[in-house]
């Protein structure tokens, strides 16, 4: 019985120290604790790389879309026009400061120097040369007929770009107001589907053009909203910005309404900085026409109140 025993316990001793040993003769049914664990985790990372979406590529990112009017707001930029009508607030001999937008316009032409004695230029020829300036031309209002001077710093844009232009008021030695700026922010471009159809002014320095009469167009006395009217002047000219002109269908009829030109109100506190070139100047018994926005009637006797959209051209 003791031999028994003693040949028992061998034989277990045995079969335990082989199995610790050598894994590799365990059976494929028989796989240690350890190697299913393995075998679950290898399982559950596949099923991860399955579920986890692809990368998506730079290139499937959408673009950011850019509110100009936001944009507008954050910079606290104003219209280029408006610093015209309230130029005592952005002055550089009083280190003002304020930030415009608009359009980049053309140059902004001057007459050249004299010519040397002895060199004749022609009667009546006055010869322009770019200046060191450019329109700004407001894009808020007037459908390119206001603008501003300004002269750009190290940093520039073309001709047709949307800026953003951070300086103040200046006067040169001709005694010429321009817009010094100091830096530069590009803005989005507007969108060309919201643009009236009628003619821009090639240059906004309240110059008036001239042109022929556009199909559709109503006199005065007709007028509807948004129409393209034509009218003569039959008072006096505005003493105060706002006050508007007093037009008809023709001279000698009664005013049928008050027109205000566009940038035409009064500038903050009465302080009004705007020279004779930067204010419009109508003839009466001239036909002008121009197109205007809502119309605005107080009263069956009353004239009526206008606000043009465009800038008047001389009908020929």
């Amino acid at each position: 019985m003791v031999r028994v025993a003693a040949l028992m316990v061998a034989l277990v001793a045995c079969q335990g120290s082989g199995a610790s040993s050598d894994p590799a003769t365990v059976g494929s049914g028989s796989a240690p604790a350890s190697q299913d664990a393995v075998v679950v985790a290898a399982d559950a990372g596949v099923a991860d790389k399955v579920d986890e979406p692809a990368p998506r590529k730079p290139s499937d990112e959408p673009e950011p879309v850019v509110d100009p009017g936001k944009l507008v707001a954050d910079l606290g930029a104003i219209p280029a026009w408006q610093a015209a009508v309230d130029r005592y607030l952005y002055l550089e001999r009083r280190k003002q400061r304020g930030i415009v937008y608009g359009t980049l316009g053309p140059a902004v032409m001057m007459p050249a120097p004299t010519p040397p004695p002895g060199i004749d230029a022609g009667v009546g020829a006055v010869a322009l040369v770019a200046s060191p300036y450019v329109w700004l031309v407001d894009d808020s209002e007037g459908h390119g007929a206001l603008g501003i001077r300004v002269k750009l710093g190290p940093e520039t844009a073309n001709a047709g770009e949307r800026v953003a232009l951070a300086g103040a008021w200046d006067l040169d030695d001709a005694r010429r107001w321009f817009w010094r700026a100091t830096t530069l922010t590009k803005l989005p471009a507007l969108d060309p589907a919201k643009e009236l159809k009628d003619p821009r002014p090639v240059t906004p320095a309240h110059t008036i053009a001239t042109g022929e009469l556009p199909a559709g167009a109503r006199t005065v006395s007709l007028a509807r909203d948004n129409d393209a009217i034509y009218f003569q002047i039959v008072g006096p000219a505005p003493t105060t910005d706002g006050d508007g002109w007093a037009i008809a269908d023709e001279l000698g009829n009664p005013t049928a309404a008050m027109l205000n030109l566009p940038g035409e109100r009064a500038s903050y506190g009465r302080q009004d900085m705007r020279t004779l070139d930067e204010r419009w100047s109508l003839r009466r018994g001239v036909t002008y026409w121009l197109r205007i926005g809502k119309v605005r009637r107080k009263a069956p006797d009353k004239p009526m109140s206008l606000n043009a959209r465009t800038a008047p051209i001389r009908v020929l």
